[in-house]
């Protein structure tokens, strides 16, 4: 029996002796980065900042999009993947701080790995440019006089916009009436057509129009103003107290070694930094906000506390 157990014992040290080893000389081959949605702005960032991570770890990243069910066929794949730091997510932090919330999946919180976060959206609010309304301070009011008439497209129920929209029709006390549509592209073409009251959606969806004088941009939804609309205030700027900023980053399976976690996220600092990145960010109106593996895991783990609470309090019809 003695024998058994130190050959057992021995057996488990040289397994975790090849792990270790295999995590210093990480990465030997190449690395997938899996996006969960369909192409486009998402699996177009994602490909940026793989290119620059290539050149940082000395081997190709390639990025491979596996959309459907909101993005959480993509985020299964990757919990259910070896933990070696090949097989990666890059994504919306919704699938992994929403989505579990929402419905039974094949993963939960605690299978995903946060790496690092790239950039934070951010979000805006917009309203049609008849409106009558031009600031969030006037909408609550108006709204007030006026229960359940003002009414927002979504990019789909119980999806991101939609929860945001209820999210801050209760941190703002008002009701607003919900108008679904299949993405955010036809919710803000409703929203330039006067069919709706309001619309949510990344600031490149929201700011062009606004800028075109065809949609009002009311407030963005991240903590502070970001650089990528300095003249747009908050929601809390305007008096209710709310922030639903965008994380986007990148995950790895949970159990992937520390040593590989730590040299994807300084990969990821590098890449997004750089020129490049810096580049396309600012022509696509995205706010990058590099934080490590760490800082991320703080903001992902308060971020599942609020929708937990959240979620169960809002209408999702």
């Amino acid at each position: 029996m003695k024998f058994a157990l130190r050959g057992a014992l021995g057996a488990a040290m040289l397994a975790l002796g090849a792990m270790s080893a295999s995590a210093q000389d990480y990465p030997t081959r190449s690395i997938t980065i899996v996006v969960p949605y369909s192409p486009g702005s998402t699996d177009t960032m994602a490909r940026t900042l793989a290119a620059e991570m290539s050149n940082e770890l000395g081997q190709p990243v390639v990025v491979e999009t596996r959309p459907g069910a909101g993005g959480t066929i993509g985020a299964a794949s990757v919990a259910s993947a070896d933990p070696d730091g090949y097989t990666l997510l890059f994504a919306v932090s919704s699938v992994q701080t929403v989505a579990p919330h929402q419905r039974d999946l094949p993963y939960d919180f605690d299978s995903l790995a946060p790496v690092a976060r790239v950039a934070i959206g951010p979000n805006m609010m917009g309203a049609r440019a008849n409106a009558p309304f031009k600031t969030v301070e006037e909408l609550v009011a108006y709204a007030k006089e006026n229960p359940g008439q003002v009414s927002y497209g979504s990019a789909g129920t119980g999806g991101a916009t939609h929860i945001a929209a209820e999210a801050f029709a209760r941190a703002a006390g008002i009701e607003l009436f919900h108008i679904p549509f299949n993405g955010v592209t036809p919710a803000v073409a409703a929203a330039v057509a006067g069919d709706v009251d309001l619309v949510l959606g990344f600031a490149s969806a929201i700011l062009p129009q606004a800028e075109a004088g065809k949609l009002t941009a009311l407030a963005q939804l991240s903590d502070e103003r970001t650089a990528v609309a300095p003249d747009v205030p908050t929601l809390i700027e305007s008096g209710v107290d709310l922030a639903l900023p965008p994380n986007t980053g990148i995950w790895a399976p949970a159990g992937t070694p520390t040593e590989v976690i730590a040299a994807l996220s300084a990969a990821a600092e590098t890449a997004a930094a750089s020129e490049t990145f810096q580049t396309f960010a600012k022509s696509s109106l995205t706010a990058v906000d590099y934080a490590d593996a760490a800082a991320f895991t703080e903001v992902l783990e308060a971020e599942d506390a609020f929708f937990a609470e959240l979620l169960p309090t809002l209408k999702m019809e």
